[in-house]
């Protein structure tokens, strides 16, 4: 938990800090990586460590959003609902919603949305927690790029997996190091 600690509070700072951010032209985005097995441990961590630290460091107004939410009211709420509930199409299950969330831009167009609400307030900060349950309907990098260029309010990720250097990272340690992502690991 204290490894835990460290990173968010690494994360934090230098989202709130714009002299690190705007003369690289990088945008405000990062990921704290987390062991897989302690999800149950960073979600704990969120109300008691993450957005105490979050105020201290000014963010006045945060969100935080579940991924698995957005998805889970999207499936719930689409019109292919009672073919992916069919366990006669259960082969075909995962890989129709799959298509369809990324067919939609699901995410990323609900990341943008959330932004967009949250742009005018002062010190915005965007919580992006149970990465875990896009797979294996989207991967995060993927989203990542199509919003990475519109970010305009920091977000912080709360991502399961590890990292190698400053911006490699594998989801779930169950893909294939990914070295695409233009965002920081903590």
């Amino acid at each position: 938990m204290q490894l835990y600690d460290k990173k968010i509070e690494s994360a934090l700072s230098y989202l709130s800090d714009p002299d690190i951010l705007h003369p690289t032209g990088d945008k405000p985005i990062c990921y704290v990586t987390y062991d897989v097995e302690d999800a149950m441990v960073i979600n704990r961590m969120i109300d008691t460590d993450l957005i105490p630290q979050a105020k201290y460091h000014g963010f006045m107004d945060y969100k935080i959003v579940s991924v698995g939410k957005i998805i889970l009211d999207y499936i719930l709420e689409h019109d292919y609902r009672e073919f992916w509930i069919d366990e006669s199409k259960e082969n075909k299950l995962l890989q129709s919603i799959g298509q369809e969330i990324r067919d939609s831009e699901l995410l990323s167009n609900s990341i943008l949305a959330i932004q967009n609400e949250m742009k005018d307030s002062a010190h915005p900060l965007l919580i992006m927690k149970d990465l875990e349950l896009i797979h294996p309907y989207d991967k995060i990098g993927r989203v990542e790029q199509v919003i990475y260029n519109q970010i305009e309010i920091p977000m912080l990720i709360l991502y399961p997996g590890s990292t190698q250097g400053s911006n490699a990272r594998t989801f779930l340690n169950i893909y294939p190091m990914d070295g695409s992502y233009r965002s920081k690991n903590f």
